[in-house]
């Protein structure tokens, strides 16, 4: 009786720090930073606190990297700043002593094309540099010393001879990344093109299709497990995952640009969006019958579609729910939704 009661003590004491730990992490997670508001995720309402977050649900669970997205001119990374200049350099400089470094440049008095980006990866800074012609994207990780881990070359541009006419046509550009990868695709036609680089050791894959989004593994979200092609002329998508590949129509892919995805056990959730205007449509596809689950109804801000009109969106789930978070020329929204069938529970606006 006693071991008993000893081993009873022995997981409570044990146990104790556990659940101040679980506590502290579902609180973590649930926190969801919203347009200089905190909201909360369980609850569906916004915290009484307005203390700045210095962990959320944007930092801490595995949609992370999505919301990091890209800086064109300065990334900070364990205590340093990475700096892109004009000359498509890079300078490095120390946070604490502000002691800065400028970084070898391979590529010193090469004509670029369009700005530089940089993005956080696993143990390091990607570095992209967009060289004009021939010369494509140049793309280097760093550590944090600013020693290079990795420099590659990626082909952007298409030698182009019209009788005495000769140029380089760019076709490939950024589409997203991944905490393991960085992936860039066509935007022609007819040069069908995605190319994945994996940010671990700098290898490169290509596939002879254009994609305007990618599936990310369900476990983790950092890989690279699938890809969804725009086939608008039948209002259809395309989704290679793992070992499936089928079709599905749509009318909402009639107008879209962009597809964000996500995926639930065995359901795939998509956003397919316009960049160009406020259209935004999410739906659900069974993944083991390859057909439509359901499709929610997703308010809009309004406006109207013009070259001017910007729109972005980001996906992510907790628990039981999916996170629509817009960013548009009208202003941002958040919307939640019922990952069962889809149902709206609470907007912003």
């Amino acid at each position: 009786m006693r071991q008993h009661i000893n081993l009873f003590f022995l997981f409570i004491l044990l146990g104790s720090p556990l659940f101040a730990q679980d506590a502290t992490k579902d609180a973590t997670f649930q926190a969801y930073p919203f347009d200089h508001k905190v909201f909360n995720l369980e609850t569906l309402e916004y915290a009484t606190s307005q203390d700045e977050l210095s962990e959320s649900f944007k930092t801490k669970s595995k949609y992370a990297v999505r919301y990091k997205g890209l800086a064109v001119d300065k990334l900070a990374y364990q205590g340093m700043l990475f700096e892109a200049l004009t000359d498509n350099s890079l300078l490095l400089k120390n946070l604490e002593t502000k002691a800065t470094v400028p970084l070898p440049n391979k590529e010193k008095g090469l004509p670029v094309q369009g700005r530089s980006l940089l993005l956080e990866a696993m143990n390091g800074v990607i570095f992209i540099k967009p060289l004009k012609e021939d010369n494509g994207y140049m793309v280097y990780k760093y550590d944090k010393t600013g020693k290079e881990l990795f420099g590659v070359q990626i082909t952007h541009s298409e030698f182009v001879q019209h009788n005495e006419l000769t140029y380089h046509l760019p076709y490939l550009g950024y589409l997203t990344h991944t905490a393991n990868n960085v992936i860039f695709a066509s935007y022609v036609d007819r040069i069908p093109k995605t190319v994945v680089l994996n940010t671990l050791d700098g290898s490169i894959s290509k596939f002879d299709f254009s994609s305007v989004g990618i599936i990310r593994d369900a476990e983790m979200d950092m890989d690279v497990h699938g890809f969804i092609q725009l086939n608008k002329t039948k209002s259809s998508i395309n989704v290679t995952y793992i070992s499936d590949n089928f079709e599905l129509k749509n009318p909402c892919f009639k107008n879209s640009t962009h597809i964000e995805s996500l995926v639930l056990d065995k359901t795939l959730v998509l956003v397919a969006y316009n960049g160009r205007s406020p259209e935004v449509h999410l739906l659900a596809i069974d993944l083991s019958t390859q057909t439509l689950k359901w499709e929610a109804e997703v308010a809009s801000l309004g406006g109207n579609a013009t070259s001017a009109y910007f729109n972005t969106v980001w996906l992510g789930a907790y628990k039981d729910k999916i996170i629509l978070e817009g960013y548009e020329t009208k202003g941002k929204h958040l919307q939640i939704f019922d990952s069962l069938d889809g149902k709206r529970l609470w907007k912003s606006f």
